[in-house]
């Protein structure tokens, strides 16, 4: 399982050294809010797209390793096209092309996680606790590294990331691509193999994962309006790159522990309770991102953000190992990934660059906070507390 170690840690070391950055990164390159808000609204949309068509590679067409190394080297190549001094509307457009290579990263390593840990499904938030911490350490020293430089050295530290994640997935297990014998009658067949492939296919045959999805959705605007938007109103408020940094590694620092220690609450629990939980946290969060106007202040409450996204992204995870069988493990964590980071962020990005850009952070994180609690009642109500994800993966759709 080293393999499987370094991939998780290079998975948040990779984001760590761009993503906190992005909108500073923009910012720098004489972007205004609203500017920063449709880039990363396009960014988003195309991330919604081209999650299913990976989970659909990984799954079916060339496996969950290949495709992922694909998209390792995509996302790659498209930040070194930053360093040519490119005029705004390219850059835009190599966001962009990141964007929907960046997007296989999360949902393919997560189904090889599962599938490797499937005797104990509980592992999962020890190995996913290396992406937390990878993101934190070096997002935090990026930060202190750009307070010098700038931040033109962010793709270079990418390429260093990549080849080190290309090369540890010649180790890392994987289990046969799903094929469309597999389904249990001809109209599923016919779905996997013309209509929409293995994403409609899910969605077909676990109702309960559409509500879950919903839920996600609708907490994860508030995330990522404060991924986007946060670092822009510390800068606002007299804060330096550094601060930026800081607020991401605390908040992915803190997850680390909170990590460590799910799998005793899920017990204790079960799942339900996890990802309600988290959601209202995070809304408690976002209402003081909202009035509180000291940026060490604001830095400080990433420590409760961070014990949220950890219980909301394992949360998240273990429902979805539990609902599918392995071998549609890349295509549910991608449709988590779809709602969550691709149509959530859209909505976030295009309607908060708005808002941000002529209320300021008030209304924009305000209304964020009545998502998070309203997906903390969708959860509540479709994810029963059976569901903990405790013993691994689903059984395959056959067995149903």
């Amino acid at each position: 399982m080293l393999a499987l170690r370094v991939l998780f840690l290079l998975a948040g070391a990779i984001l760590g050294v761009f993503y906190p950055f992005l909108s500073a990164i923009l910012a720098d390159r004489g972007f205004e809010p609203a500017e920063i808000g449709l880039t990363a609204a396009l960014a988003s949309l195309a991330f919604m797209f081209a999650v299913p068509v990976w989970g659909h590679l990984g799954d079916v067409v060339i496996g969950r390793v290949a495709a992922l190394r694909a998209g390792v080297v995509g996302s790659t190549a498209a930040l070194l096209g930053l360093l040519l001094g490119a005029p705004p509307i390219i850059v835009v457009g190599l966001i962009v092309a990141y964007s929907a290579f960046e997007s296989s990263i999360a949902p393919l390593a997560d189904a090889l996680a599962v599938n490797a840990l499937a005797r104990s499904g509980r592992s999962y938030g020890r190995i996913r606790l290396l992406t937390s911490l990878g993101f934190a350490v070096v997002s935090i020293l990026a930060g202190a590294l750009y307070n010098v430089t700038g931040f033109w050295p962010a793709p270079l530290l990418v390429l260093g990331c990549a080849i080190v994640i290309v090369v540890a997935l010649r180790w890392v297990p994987d289990v046969a691509r799903f094929q469309p014998a597999m389904a249990p009658d001809a109209a599923q067949k016919s779905v996997v193999a013309r209509r929409g492939g293995s994403f409609m296919l899910v969605l077909r045959t676990q109702p309960r994962l559409r509500g879950t999805l919903l839920g996600l959705g609708l907490v994860h605007v508030g995330i990522l309006a404060g991924f986007t938007f946060l670092a822009l109103r510390l800068l606002e408020l007299g804060g330096q790159p550094s601060d930026v940094a800081l607020s991401a590694g605390l908040s992915a620092l803190a997850e680390v522990p909170a990590m460590a220690l799910i799998p005793r609450i899920v017990r204790r629990t079960g799942t339900r309770a996890l990802l309600a939980g988290g959601m209202i946290l995070y809304a408690a969060v976002l209402v003081s991102w909202a009035l509180l106007a000291d940026p060490s202040l604001i830095v400080a409450t990433r420590l409760l953000s961070g014990v949220a996204f950890a219980a909301i992204t394992i949360g998240a995870v273990m429902t979805i190992a539990a609902l599918l069988p392995p071998e549609l493990q890349a295509t549910g964590q991608g449709l988590y990934q779809t709602v969550g980071f691709g149509a959530a962020a859209v909505f976030a990005n295009a309607l908060g660059g708005v808002v941000f850009g002529l209320g300021g952070a008030m209304p924009l994180f305000l209304g964020s906070a009545v998502l998070a609690l309203a997906g903390a009642a969708v959860v509540w109500r479709v994810v029963t507390s059976a569901a903990p994800g405790a013993s691994g993966s689903a059984a395959p759709l056959a067995a149903r």
